[in-house]
C-alpha cells in the first residue's frame, strides 16, 4: 500500500500531470462535441460543412425570409456570412441573428448555426462600432497592449450584434509592397506578426463567446507581380521560417479556427494541398480547430487553378486530399449534394467527414452557441463609448511614423500660417481604407459615426484665422490648371504647407496595380507646392509604401499615416502640433525603387543589396520622435552557450536626452554570420519592448533570448518541427539602424552590437513541441523509474 501511496504522489509532481482547468474543460467540450455529431444523420454532417451568403436568406428589403431559413436548416447548413449592406446597428443585427437562430434551431434539432464577420479593424459593419486603424498601423505601433484591446473590443462589438465568430486577425506577412492586400497584415517581420497577432487573438478569445480566425494559411502574401490570388513558389525553408511562426504563435494561444487562401503554391492549390492543410498544418502544427475555405475557393479549382473539369471532382479531390472542414460556397447548397456523391461511391470518407463536423461543433460549443445562441445582449449598450474611442485614438497616436522633420519644422506653433490641401486632408475615408464600412471602402466624412479628417482635428486645435484650406487634387492624380494655379497661390502666401496625399480606399483584387509610384499627378502637385518655396510637410494615407520619386528630399517633412481611420484626423493634428509625440515605427521596408522591392530588411546575405546597390528610402523599424533617445551599457550575462537549455539575458539602458516625454521601441535583432543550412539573414527582429520615458529618465530593458532565437526549422513538412542549430559566433545588435559590420576581421566595435558563441553539444533542438519542456519530462522520468525500481529490488 505504501509503494502505491508514494507512485501516486510522485505522479502528482510529474511535469505531465493535467492542469484540471483548462485540461479537462477541454475534455468536456470535445466528450460533447463527440456525442453530438454521433447523433447525426449523415446528411447533417454534411450539412455542417457548408458555409453560405447571407443574402440567400433575406428578402429584397432584408428582412429575414423564415421559409429560405427554414429550408436550409432541413439541409443541416452549418454556418453563415458576411454583411448585407452598410447601416445595420448592434440591435438590428441582433434581431436579424436571433430570427436565424430560432428558426435555424427549431428546424434542426436545436442544434445553432455559427456566423462569420470580417470584422478586421474594429466592427466595421455596425453602424457606430468604433473602427480602429488597419492591422498595418497596428504593427506600426510596436504595442501588443493596444492591439489586445483592438482584438476585445472587436469581438465585443461584434458580438453584441450576435455574431460570435470574428474572421481575423491576418498573419499574413507582407513581402511585396504592390500587393493590394499590404494594409491588412502587421507588416514584413515574422516575429513581430506572432507577437502582435497572438495578442490580438487573446484579445478576441477573451470575450467568452468570442472565437479567432487566423488568415489566410498560408503563403498568401508571396506573390512575385503584386497582383492578389497569384500563384506562389515557395520553399520548405522560407515557409517554415518565415511564414509559419504567426501562424504556429496563434495556434499556440488557442485560435479556434483558421481560413486557407486563393492561391497555389508550388503548383498546387492550397486548399486541395495535402502537404498544407494536412501534413503542416493537422500534423506538425498540430492543429485541432476549424478550418474553412476562402470565398468560393473549392469551386475555383475548377474555374481559376483548372486542376479539374467540374465542381464535383473539386469537391472530391478536397475530401480525398484534405482535412477541410467547411466550404464557403457561398451562394447555392450544391456542395452538400456534391459531397452526398463523393460519399456514396466512397463511403469510406464517413469517418473524414464526421471529423469534420465534430470540429465544427465543438468551436460552436467553445462560443457557447449551444447555451446562448444570439451572444451578448449585455454588450449592445456598449458599442461605440467613449472608453473604446481612446482606445482606437491612442492606437492611432502611436501607429503614425514621423519619417523626416529638417530643422525640426515640426511640432508647429500656434500661429503658424498654414495651408492645407491634398485629396486626404478632409476625408475620412481615405484615412480607413478598404474594409471599413463597404467591402471596399468609402469616401467622405457623413459615412463615419466617430472622428474627424485632418482638416477638422487641425481646426479643432489651433484658430480659423491661420488656416487655409483648398483642394483641387483627385486621388487619380488629375488636377485642372485653374485648381493648380489656386493651391500655388495660397502655398504662396503660408508659412507652411501641409499636403495629405496617397491611396483611394480598396479591397484585395480591385486593388492590383501595375506600378508602385504615386501617380504622377500627385507628384506633379505636390512638387508644385514645394516650388512655391514654402516648406512643405508631407501626409501619407496609404495601405502600402507608394514610391515617392524626389518628394523626399524635397519637403521639410514627412509623416506616414498609414491607415488609422476615423480617430486618425485628430491623431494627426496632435502630433503636427506637438500635442503628442510621436512614437510610430514603420513595420515594413519602404522602397525609394521599383528595382528594389520585395527586399525585406531580414533578406538573405549576398551580392543582392551589396556595395549600397539596394538603398532604400525607409527601412524597417524607421521613425522619428520629438526627443532623443541614446542607448548605452549593453551587456550580456553570459558570452557562451554550452547547452541548449542555457538562455542569455541581454540589457541596455535607454536615456530620453530630450525635454520632452517619449515612447522608444527598443528593438533587438540577431545575426548569425555564418549558416550553412540555409543562407543567413542579414538580421532577424527577436524582441521587441515598447517603453516611456519622461525627459532625462533613464532605464534598463532587459529581454531573454533562448535557443529558439538562435535555431531555425528544418526545411522538411509532415515530420514535426526540427530545430536545428550551428555551433559559431551569434551578433546581437539594438536598434534598427545599427550596423555591427560583422564580417570586419578587426572585430564588432560598434557598442550596440555584441557577441555570444554557441558550443552545444548537439546541434539539433529537437522537435518544437519537446524543447525544454521534453528535456524536464525526460529527466523526471529518469528519476522517477529509478526510484521504482530502487523500491521493487
Amino acid at each position: 500500500m505504501l509503494f502505491w501511496w508514494f507512485i501516486s504522489a510522485l505522479l502528482l509532481q510529474s511535469p505531465l500531470a493535467l492542469s484540471p482547468s483548462s485540461d479537462s474543460d477541454s475534455d468536456s467540450v470535445d466528450e460533447r462535441a463527440q456525442t453530438i455529431v454521433d447523433s447525426f444523420s449523415t446528411d447533417q454532417v454534411i450539412g455542417q460543412m457548408c458555409q453560405l451568403e447571407i443574402s440567400l436568406i433575406l428578402n429584397d428589403d432584408n428582412s429575414v425570409n423564415e421559409t429560405l431559413v427554414r429550408q436550409y436548416a432541413k439541409l443541416g447548413v452549418g454556418s453563415y456570412l458576411n454583411s448585407p449592406f452598410a447601416g445595420w446597428n448592434a440591435t438590428q443585427w441582433r434581431n436579424a441573428i436571433k430570427q436565424i437562430q430560432t428558426y435555424h434551431m427549431d428546424e434542426n434539432g436545436g442544434h445553432p448555426m455559427v456566423f462569420g464577420l470580417d470584422s478586421v479593424h474594429g466592427a466595421q459593419y455596425m453602424d457606430r462600432a468604433v473602427m480602429f486603424p488597419q492591422q498595418i498601423n497596428a504593427g506600426a505601433s510596436f504595442n501588443r497592449e493596444l492591439v489586445h484591446k483592438m482584438g476585445y473590443i472587436t469581438a465585443r462589438d461584434t458580438a453584441a450584434g450576435g455574431i460570435s465568430w470574428i474572421l481575423g486577425p491576418i498573419l499574413d506577412i507582407a513581402y511585396n509592397p504592390l500587393w493590394t492586400r499590404t494594409y491588412e497584415t502587421f507588416g514584413e517581420d515574422p516575429y513581430l506578426a506572432s507577437v502582435l497577432g497572438a495578442a490580438y487573438i487573446q484579445g478576441v478569445q477573451n470575450n467568452s463567446q468570442s472565437g479567432a480566425c487566423m488568415k489566410h494559411f498560408i503563403g498568401y502574401s508571396q506573390t512575385v507581380t503584386g497582383v492578389d490570388r497569384e500563384g506562389v513558389t515557395i520553399s520548405d525553408f522560407d515557409l517554415l521560417n518565415y511564414h509559419v511562426p504567426p501562424f504556429k504563435t496563434g495556434v499556440e494561444h488557442g485560435a479556434m479556427s483558421t481560413m486557407q487562401n486563393y492561391v497555389s503554391m508550388n503548383g498546387v492549390p492550397v486548399v486541395a494541398s495535402t502537404k498544407i492543410l494536412n501534413d503542416l498544418l493537422r500534423d506538425d502544427l498540430n492543429f485541432d480547430g476549424v478550418v474553412v475555405t476562402d470565398w468560393g475557393e473549392v469551386n475555383n479549382l475548377q474555374s481559376w487553378h483548372r486542376v479539374v473539369r467540374t465542381e464535383q471532382d473539386a469537391v472530391e479531390l478536397v475530401i480525398a486530399n484534405t482535412s477541410l472542414d467547411m466550404s464557403m460556397v457561398p451562394f447555392s447548397t450544391d456542395f452538400i449534394d456534391q459531397v452526398k456523391v463523393v460519399l456514396s461511391s466512397s463511403p469510406g470518407y464517413e469517418d473524414r467527414l464526421r471529423s469534420s463536423a465534430k470540429r465544427i461543433v465543438k468551436m460552436k460549443l467553445q462560443m457557447g452557441l449551444y447555451d446562448t445562441p444570439v451572444p451578448g445582449e449585455d454588450d449592445v449598450d456598449l458599442v461605440g463609448n467613449n472608453d473604446d474611442l481612446e482606445e482606437a485614438l491612442k492606437l492611432a497616436r502611436e501607429s503614425i511614423v514621423l519619417l523626416k522633420n529638417d530643422n525640426n519644422l515640426l511640432p508647429l506653433k500656434n500661429g503658424t500660417s498654414i495651408f492645407l490641401t491634398g485629396f486626404s486632408m478632409d476625408d475620412i475615408g481615405y484615412q480607413c481604407g478598404g474594409w471599413s464600412i463597404y467591402w471596399q471602402g468609402t469616401s467622405g466624412n457623413e459615412n463615419f459615426a466617430h472622428g474627424m479628417s485632418v482638416k477638422e482635428g487641425i481646426e479643432s486645435l489651433v484658430s480659423s484665422d491661420s488656416i487655409k484650406y483648398f483642394n483641387g487634387l483627385a486621388a487619380d492624380g488629375t488636377c485642372s490648371d485653374e485648381s493648380l494655379s489656386t493651391a500655388t497661390g495660397y502655398a504662396s502666401d503660408a508659412d507652411v504647407v501641409i499636403v495629405a496625399v496617397g491611396e483611394a480606399p480598396y479591397s484585395e483584387k480591385w486593388g492590383d496595380i501595375d506600378e508602385l509610384a504615386l501617380p504622377a499627378g500627385q507628384l506633379k502637385y505636390v512638387e508644385a507646392l514645394v516650388n512655391t518655396g514654402t516648406k512643405v510637410v508631407l501626409i501619407l494615407f496609404e495601405g502600402r509604401p507608394r514610391l515617392l520619386g524626389s518628394l523626399p528630399d524635397a519637403v521639410s517633412a514627412v509623416v506616414w499615416g498609414g491607415l488609422p481611420c476615423e480617430q486618425g484626423g485628430q491623431a494627426m493634428a496632435e502630433i503636427l502640433f506637438g500635442k503628442v509625440n510621436p512614437s510610430g515605427r514603420l513595420p515594413i521596408t519602404y522602397p525609394k525603387h521599383s528595382g528594389h522591392i520585395m527586399i525585406p530588411y531580414y533578406h538573405r546575405v549576398d551580392t543582392q543589396c551589396s556595395y549600397g546597390a539596394c538603398g532604400m528610402q525607409w527601412n524597417f523599424g524607421a521613425g522619428l520622435s520629438y526627443t532623443s533617445f541614446s542607448y548605452s551599457d549593453l551587456k550580456l550575462n553570459k558570452n557562451r552557450i554550452t547547452s541548449m537549455d542555457n538562455t542569455i539575458k541581454v540589457s541596455v539602458t535607454v536615456t530620453n536626452n530630450g525635454t520632452m516625454a517619449g515612447k522608444e521601441t527598443v528593438m533587438l535583432f540577431m545575426i548569425q554570420p555564418y549558416r550553412t543550412i540555409a543562407v543567413p539573414e542579414v538580421k532577424m527582429l527577436r524582441r521587441f519592448e515598447k517603453i516611456n520615458l519622461e525627459a532625462g529618465v533613464s532605464t534598463t530593458v532587459t529581454f531573454t533570448l533562448t535557443a529558439d532565437d538562435w535555431s531555425v526549422f528544418k526545411p522538411q513538412i509532415g515530420n514535426g518541427f526540427n530545430q536545428v542549430s550551428e555551433n559559431g559566433e551569434f551578433v546581437v545588435a539594438i536598434h534598427p539602424n545599427t550596423e555591427c559590420d560583422v564580417y570586419n576581421n578587426n572585430g564588432i566595435v560598434n557598442e550596440l552590437c555584441t557577441n555570444f558563441t554557441l558550443a552545444a553539444a548537439s546541434t539539433t533542438v529537437g522537435d518544437s513541441t519537446s524543447s525544454s519542456a521534453s528535456l524536464i519530462e525526460m529527466a523526471w522520468w529518469v528519476t522517477f523509474l529509478s526510484v521504482i525500481v530502487s523500491l521493487m529490488l
